[in-house]
């Protein structure tokens, strides 16, 4: 017979850290609070809850910042705790619409950081930071202070977030919020030195996101483990709820946040009940963005799910999928953007997709145990095929990377370290070289890039500062110059255009793109910054393409987004609609670099971003090949008629004041010299009036363009 302690179920029916304070804070600067009912959120079938997908219901948090919660299984009771007003609120779980009775926390004002009800005593257990003493504390379930026990954290452990009883052990784990692990201590706040790592941490320096878990139970083999609201470096936030053992190992049991029930990846706290108000398992989870309570169902599955799964892509656009199967399943759905591709018979643990288009894509693969017509939670995986293609990585040799520069006349690229005190040579293929040049500044600095002039072989300097300096390419300062940009404003980035004879560099202040003369003049490029779902407001790198036309690429990041997380490209000063998603392939929540070359080291354009939290360089395709649409090479105006009427077209396009950009660059690049300029119009004046030579194809019908440069064909109404 099982014992008490076995059995969720047969339980009774200002001191803040300041990593985790200026993360609380950045979200409201940058996203504000919305309390109520969020659009967008999948309601429940409350007959059939599919695991994490959708909400069985949304309830207004009436205090300040939801960060702490727990329930009482016996009663049902949420317990919410505001951060840090010394006030908590006592939910109704089976009905979180009705408004709840708000209770005096047991320590009045202070930073509230974690809350879970005990079944041993039927109290409530907090970690509070009281004018900056860590502390347990034990209340009633009503807020009366009963205990309070100082906390000695371990070693290298600054910020606790979270806490949860484990009732087969009677101890609590908590999560150290800034080091990516979790610990556990017994109720008398001892810590036992059993901890593991944050299950997103990928080995980097990079910081992974973990707020809050909750206690849960297998109600099959009445087994406990712990569900961790988690995200990756290059998340930016929480973005999904994963299941571990106490030792840290994934169950292959997660699902998403902030995508397909619209949480704002904002998690602060997470409680579990085998009672929620449909009749089974629940997660009730905290979105801190929106100030609501929400209810996830996460039914028991019938056995393990698929776990370790991994997507890649190849030069043929093929996507490879493999995965671990902990038993044998019946059969196995793949899904790719939610469509099944693919049925699978047992015993399978991969699968390729062939010949896929460009793009990011979502997959999910489904298996069915035997006996069961229900599938288990999905396992997933994104992916980058074609154009962003993953392509290799490698840690930097130096301290926190802040800046990259591809040097063609030495064919190798450089990256800065932040500092601006030193940068590094490697291979374009991503070999270090183990040699470093030093940097022109006598101490450290924030580096906002480095560039190369590929006019005068020489590479510049940039500060968030604005201090601008040039220096040949052993590091030897030529020149420098403080730019005239208001005091107080940040620079981003830096790339040399020969075409412009100017670098150019963002203004994070202003969102605006600058032009920099070599001698240190400062204007503003007229550009359009690209958006997504709402403002852009990150910035993570800026990069020249080759050709004459101006061509560049930028790194940037939607408010909605919470970090830099894409990259597009820009013709002149307009987006052409050619881009890609940064987050499946480069682990980082803080991209502060990007360079390319069109003579990568496979035989075609690679594009280095820099990560300088986890302080990798990733190396990713810019081949366009298979990109874009079919087109016809002159037709201008696209009426597949060759004649001077697109001549004009092109000239007006050219030099006209006003006009919008063209969709079908490919179309205006005549000569196929990779560029758009007006030795394009020479040329189709000497093809049709002078006996010149055929332009180059697809010519008379419409086809793909099999030149590797950065021009695209958007649309062609031609074809």
């Amino acid at each position: 017979m099982k014992s008490f302690n076995d059995s969720i179920i047969g339980s009774q029916a200002t001191g803040a850290r300041p990593a985790l304070w200026l993360a609380l804070i950045t979200c409201f600067v940058l996203l504000g609070s919305l309390p109520g009912k969020v659009e967008g959120q999948i309601f429940c079938n409350p007959a059939a809850p599919t695991y994490g997908t959708c909400i069985l219901q949304s309830g207004t948090f009436p205090g300040d910042l939801p960060f702490a919660t727990t329930i009482n299984v016996g009663t049902g009771d949420l317990f919410v705790a505001d951060y840090l007003s010394g006030v908590f609120y006592r939910f109704s779980g089976q009905d979180i619409t009705i408004i709840p009775i708000a209770q005096a926390a047991p320590k009045g004002p202070a930073t509230y950081l974690g809350l879970a009800w005990s079944g041993i005593d039927n109290n409530l257990y907090w970690i509070i930071n009281d004018q900056g003493n860590d502390l347990l504390v034990v209340s009633s379930l009503g807020g009366s202070l009963i205990s309070e026990t100082p906390l000695n954290l371990p070693a290298g452990v600054t910020s606790l977030t979270g806490l949860a009883w484990f009732p087969s052990t009677n101890s609590f784990w908590t999560n150290d919020f800034e080091n990516d692990t979790y610990h556990e201590l017994q109720p008398d706040g001892t810590f036992t030195g059993q901890t593991f790592g944050n299950p997103e941490q990928d080995g980097s320096a990079a910081g992974a996101f973990g707020l809050g878990l909750t206690v849960v139970q297998d109600l099959n083999t009445l087994e406990f483990f712990l569900d961790l609201p988690v995200g990756s470096p290059a998340a930016n936030r929480t973005n999904k709820v994963e299941r571990v053992s106490v030792t840290g190992e994934v169950q292959g049991l997660s699902f998403p946040l902030a995508s397909l029930n619209n949480m704002s990846g904002w998690v602060t706290g997470i409680a579990w009940t085998p009672f929620g108000s449909y009749g089974g398992p629940s997660n009730y989870l905290l979105d801190l963005t929106n100030g609501t309570v929400v209810e996830v169902p996460v039914p028991t599955p019938l056995a393990p799910s698929i776990t370790d799964i991994a997507c890649s892509a190849d030069n043929n656009n093929d996507v490879t999928l493999s995965w671990t199967n902990p038993i044998t399943y019946d059969t196995i759905r793949v899904l790719r953007g939610g469509t099944e591709i693919a049925v699978l018979g047992a015993g399978v643990d991969s699968y390729v997709d062939m010949d896929v288009d460009p793009g990011t894509y979502a997959y999910e693969v489904i298996p069915t145990p035997a006996g069961s017509p229900d599938g288990l939670p999905a396992a997933t995986c994104e992916v980058v095929a074609g154009f962003g293609r993953f392509l290799g990585a490698v840690a930097h040799s130096g301290s926190t990377p802040g800046g990259v520069a591809v040097v063609e006349s030495t064919d190798q690229l450089l990256v800065a370290d932040s500092s601006g005190l030193s940068a590094w040579s490697y291979q374009k293929d991503l070999t270090p070289t183990g040699v470093a040049i030093p940097g022109p500044f006598s101490s450290s600095q924030t580096l906002s890039g480095i560039a190369w002039n590929s006019d005068t072989d020489q590479l510049a300097w940039l500060t968030e500062n604005a201090d601008f300096r040039i220096t040949d390419l052993a590091g030897a300062e030529v020149s420098a110059s403080s730019l005239n940009v208001a005091p107080g404003q940040l620079l981003s980035g830096l790339t040399y255009s020969p075409t412009l004879g100017k670098y150019l560099t963002v203004n994070l202040s202003t969102q605006q793109i600058l032009t920099i003369s070599t001698d240190g003049i400062v204007e503003v490029h007229p550009a359009e910054i690209p958006t997504r779902t709402s403002p852009t407001v990150f910035f993570g790198g800026i990069a020249i393409r080759g050709g004459s036309t101006l061509v560049f690429d930028l790194a940037y990041g939607s408010l909605s987004s919470g970090g830099v997380t894409r990259l597009e490209r820009l013709v002149g000063g307009a987006a052409v609609g050619l881009g890609f998603d940064l987050t499946p392939s480069v682990n980082s929540g803080d991209i502060h670099g990007l360079d390319g070359t069109e003579s990568g080291p496979f035989g075609f354009p690679v594009s280095y971003v820099i990560g300088r939290d986890s302080g990798v360089i990733t190396m990713l395709s810019a081949d366009l090949s298979g990109t874009g649409s079919d087109f016809i090479r002159g037709d201008v105006v696209p009426d597949g008629d060759i004649n001077i009427v697109d001549v004009s077209q092109h000239l007006i396009l050219q030099f006209a004041p006003g006009q919008e950009p063209s969709l079908c660059l490919d179309a205006l690049d005549a000569n196929d010299d990779g560029s758009v300029d007006i030795s394009d119009a020479i040329y189709m004046l000497s093809f049709l009036f002078e006996g010149g030579p055929q332009m180059p194809a697809p010519t008379g019908t419409c086809g793909t363009d099999d030149t590797v440069d950065n021009l695209i064909c958007q649309e062609f109404e031609g074809c």
